[in-house]
């Protein structure tokens, strides 16, 4: 150990002194006359030291505690909430040495640890970490001169300051000698690397080991860079390069310039770099989009947030978002590979900590697989699915749709999904400096990923094969068709769309009508195909559908063969069989011609009595029809039948049963007729809405929204309508759905329509969902938008919700809850706060108000105030009360007296609410103030203006003595300004 020596100076006192003391003589006890953090001003007390003009103190690091209970470092923590607890620096805590002392206390058994003289005043440097009787061997370190510290020597330090972003601690080993603890260096446990300031308390101790000294002879205070974990393992001293198979801890550098973007850079210990691949940061499917934030992508400071009139320069959110791994994060990570001069590859996979270092899968073919964007440019959307295959998306596959803006919409480090259309293993001339084995060509079409594997292929088509399509494109010379499930599209030609002649087809077809089509022409060299729209090729097709219906009735009518009915008598085996039958087929010609003649009663009695019949058919089937209603179908009266009458009439049994046959085969014929017809209204309805394009004015079914949302996906109230649609269906997990959809369909830049969607969902949540999914919502809203505005928009709902509630106490404690959080988020807006006073007026709660008011101005700045204080007053005037309001723009006059804007407000809330006297006198007092206040000067422009607005009043509200008296006013004005 090194000790301070003593050094020459001119006081004959101090000579002798030092001729006395010597570096680990006893000093006995000492008095403390002054006690800061670093140092304690001492008295000698023994009787030698009597008349002694040197100085003794005792230095924090020489110091040790009075307090047998001080705990060790790290602190143990056994509540969360003494987690990122602030401390405050240079304060002398519970940790401190120095803890208990007070001045004019007393240090007993102190010993010389050095003579220090300075500026021609000697100190005697004390500790009293020595037991009495110890040998020099057992005095702690005192070093004058940092580079005489040697590599591997232990010391004893104190926390004098814990680094922003955990970086490390700033320790004292002694006197003029400083020491920093990397966090790498410091413990193993993560917890306790990411809450530095929760386990190192400042002024407490630690055991270092030097790891190195950059420090030469005759500097002062140089850094001497140490380690804890060094002490406890003797082999962490000697750092290596991190191998393959290494677990290790290390910290996350977001300044360090990224290796392969996108990817994560990390700090290990000792100065070595590492590197982790987006798609290591997680599992395959924990995968999340925009892991790493949004770092460097410029927000658009014009872009609309929703129409505030707040226009504060911080409104807009930071650019950089760092998402979960933030600057300065301690991970525990696992070494994939190592280059001999380079950085190491890492991985924070769990399953690659527990052992697994094999290399993904690569996908199959036409598989979907999920992938990060590297980047995009006019070339495309180059994507990575591991850290060895990457793929690549032309422009013209990234969405159905047409993207304005593809660098803006897949922005590195989105996630995306995907079809895989062709992979490619490199070879080892390809593979040349690069660490990709293997390129994917993918397609991220939403009605790709949606098709169904047995799609149509080119091979498949034949010439006279009819298909159903869509409109993709029209131009001069013919419309462009895909096939449904089919990714093969043909050309119309000009003269097959119609067997008219058609001038212009944009004025009959639109992107995105569903068309028949007939394939005329195939060329197999150039996969081209010819198709046509003729109505002339379909009429068949229509009949065809006729004879399927045929079909159908034949087959049910062949089931329904053998059924044999109760009191049906077996007419084939009658005598009279074939002139019955003949009676029945001459019956239905005749109801058959009664329904084709389309007698309105008879339609009307049908369509009335279509469920009845249908329902009562069934029973008819299994037992016979009960007559007796107290009815006489024959004359009309109400008498019941006497049991002598059945007797009677079981001699016309077979009559009866044809008879009844006869009209359930009537019936049938009619109901088919009637359903048909109904049928063609509804599809001639259809074709009506799609021509005159009401059906995308009133959208009424799905494939409606459909369409609709197609011709304009970046509209929120198509969105929204949709959303409805499917809550009137009470499907709550579909109008989610569409959200959803919405906001990945719509642009990147329309801020303000994805913030409409967003509100739509919040109300869903709000009205449908829990609380929790509820506030997720607010959560997710407030990262995709302006966070402002979604509090002001759910601020709103609630309000509503409020209102409705009539007074439960549950619904105004949910919303005053988020009125306040609101107003602490965002506690320098104007808006907020405005929005708050409004709500609290509105519901009668004055008091709350003026308490609220009165927090709002601490917290705005004060160029807020005077239009915040203005808000309110108008509001009061609303509804509140008008005289505090009279009262507020009164002062604000006061102190602005040249702000016309405020009088003119003022005096439109007076007019407003009937006082225009009150308004009148305003205008008076302007222009000419009472005895004993200083008449306002204002320019003539201002003038101009007051006497305008004046004059309106009083032609809206006054009469013509009033009216003349501004004109008076006004030009005595311009006379006496023009005399000057």
């Amino acid at each position: 150990k090194s000790r301070g020596e003593s050094k020459s100076s001119s006081d004959k006192g101090t000579i002798s002194l030092v001729d006395k003391v010597r570096p680990g003589d006893d000093m006995g006890d000492v008095k403390i006359e002054t006690l800061n953090f670093a140092r304690a001003a001492v008295s000698l007390l023994g009787k030698k030291f009597e008349g002694c003009r040197a100085k003794a103190r005792l230095h924090v690091t020489m110091a040790k505690s009075t307090n047998d209970d001080q705990q060790s470092m790290p602190v143990l923590v056994d509540s969360d909430d003494e987690i990122d607890a602030p401390q405050e620096k240079d304060k002398i805590t519970s940790f401190h040495p120095f803890d208990g002392l007070k001045v004019g206390g007393i240090i007993q058994n102190t010993k010389c640890v050095a003579i220090d003289v300075r500026d021609g005043v000697t100190y005697i440097e004390l500790t009293n970490r020595c037991d009495p009787g110890s040998s020099d061997e057992d005095l702690p370190m005192f070093v004058e001169d940092p580079s005489r510290l040697k590599i591997g020597s232990l010391v004893s330090c104190i926390i004098t300051a814990v680094s922003k972003q955990n970086k490390g601690i700033w320790v004292q080993i002694c006197p003029g000698c400083v020491g920093f603890v990397p966090g790498l260096e410091l413990s193993a446990d993560l917890n306790v690397l990411n809450n530095m300031n929760t386990h190192f308390k400042i002024g407490g101790r630690v055991q270092c080991k030097v790891l190195q000294n950059g420090a030469k002879k005759g500097q002062f205070k140089e850094v001497v860079r140490l380690s804890i974990l060094a002490c406890a393992d003797s082999s962490a001293s000697s750092i290596t390069r991190p191998s393959r198979g290494n677990t290790l801890i290390c910290r996350v550098n977001r300044n360090t310039k990224q290796v392969r973007a996108p990817a994560l850079m990390v700090d290990f210990a000792g100065g070595h770099v590492g590197r982790c691949d987006i798609t290591e940061l997680a599992e395959l499917d924990d995968w999340e989009n925009m892991p790493l934030g949004r770092s460097g992508i410029d927000t658009d400071k014009s872009a609309n947030k929703g129409g505030d009139e707040d226009d504060d320069e911080d409104d807009h959110m930071d650019a950089r978002h760092e998402g979960d791994y933030t600057h300065g994060l301690y991970v525990s990570c696992r070494v994939l590979s190592s280059s001999g001069g380079g950085h190491s590859e890492i991985s924070l996979r769990e399953s690659r900590l527990e052992g697994d270092l094999d290399d993904d899968e690569p996908p199959e073919e036409k598989g979907i697989v999920h992938a990060f964007v590297v980047n995009t440019n006019k070339k495309g959307c180059f994507l990575r699915m591991s850290r060895s295959i990457e793929g690549r998306v032309i422009l013209k596959d990234l969405s159905d749709s047409f993207l304005p803006d593809p660098v803006s919409m897949f922005p590195p480090g989105r996630l995306v999904v995907g079809r895989v259309k062709q992979i490619r293993a490199l070879n080892g001339a390809q593979k040349k400096g690069r660490r990709t084995t293997m390129t994917v060509d993918m397609n991220l079409r939403e009605s790709v990923l949606l098709e169904d594997d047995n799609k149509v292929a080119f091979d498949d088509i034949k010439e006279g094969d009819k298909y159903e399509g869509v409109v993709t494109r029209i131009e001069s010379y013919g419309v462009f068709v895909r096939l449904d499930n089919s990714e093969v599209s043909g050309l119309v030609h000009l003269s097959e769309c119609s067997d008219d002649y058609i001038k212009n087809l944009s004025s009959l077809y639109d992107p995105g009508d569903l068309v028949k089509i007939l394939v005329i022409k195939i060329d197999e060299e150039q996969k081209r195909i010819g198709l046509s729209m003729k109505a002339s090729h379909f009429e068949d097709d229509e009949s065809d559908d006729d004879s399927d219906d045929s079909s159908v009735d034949s087959d049910a009518d062949a089931a329904m063969e053998g059924v044999k009915f109760v009191d049906e008598d077996d007419d084939s085996d009658d005598e009279n069989y074939a002139s019955k039958l003949a009676n029945k087929m001459k019956s239905m010609e005749d109801e058959s011609d009664s329904s084709d003649a389309g007698s309105s009663s008879d339609s009307s009695d049908n369509e009335s009595s279509d469920e009845n019949d249908s329902s009562d058919d069934e029973v008819k089937a299994v037992q016979p029809m009960d007559t007796d209603v107290g009815f006489d179908w024959g004359t009309g009266t109400s008498e019941k039948s006497s049991p002598g009458d059945d007797d009677s009439d079981s001699s016309s049994s077979d009559e009866s049963s044809s008879d009844e046959d006869d009209a359930k085969k009537g019936h049938k014929s009619r109901k088919k007729a009637t359903a048909k017809k109904l049928e063609e209204k509804e599809i001639a309805k259809m074709e009506q809405r799609l021509a005159d394009g009401t059906a995308d004015e009133n959208p009424e079914t799905a494939a409606d929204f459909e369409r609709l949302i197609a011709s304009d996906p970046n509209s929120s109230e198509s969105w929204i309508k949709f959303m409805a649609y499917r809550l009137s269906l009470a499907d709550i997990a579909g109008a989610r759905g569409v959200a959803q959809r919405a906001f990945n369909r719509i642009e990147f830049r329309q801020e303000g329509e994805k913030l409409n969607v967003w509100t739509a969902l919040l109300t869903l949540e709000n009205k449908y969902g829990t609380s929790k999914t509820f506030k997720k919502t607010i959560e997710n809203a407030s990262q995709h938008n302006n966070p402002k505005q979604v509090y002001l928009r759910v601020c709103e709902m609630l309000e509503k919700d409020v209102v409705a509630c009539h007074g439960d106490l549950a619904v105004i404690t949910r919303a005053d809850e988020m009125f306040s959080k609101m107003c602490k988020k965002f506690r320098s807006k104007k808006t907020v706060w405005i929005s708050y006073f409004k709500y609290l007026l509105k519901n009668a709660r004055h008091e709350e108000a003026h308490i609220l008011w009165k927090q709002s101005v601490k917290s705005l700045p004060e160029y807020k105030h005077i239009e915040t204080m203005s808000k309110f007053a108008q509001l009061e005037y609303e509804h509140g009360s008008p005289e505090r309001a009279r009262t507020i723009f009164d002062a604000l006059l006061e102190k602005n007296s040249k702000r016309l804007d405020l009088l003119f407000v003022y005096v439109d809330k007076e007019v407003k609410h009937g006082q225009v006297e009150v308004a009148r006198k305003l205008f008076v007092t302007t222009l000419n103030p009472p005895s004993g206040k200083k008449k306002i000067k204002f320019s003539d422009k201002q003038m101009k203006s007051l006497f305008k607005k004046w004059y309106k009043m009083e032609d809206e509200n006054g009469d013509d003595d009033s009216r003349m008296a501004v004109k008076v006013a006004a030009r005595e004005y311009v006379e006496s300004s023009s005399k000057k």
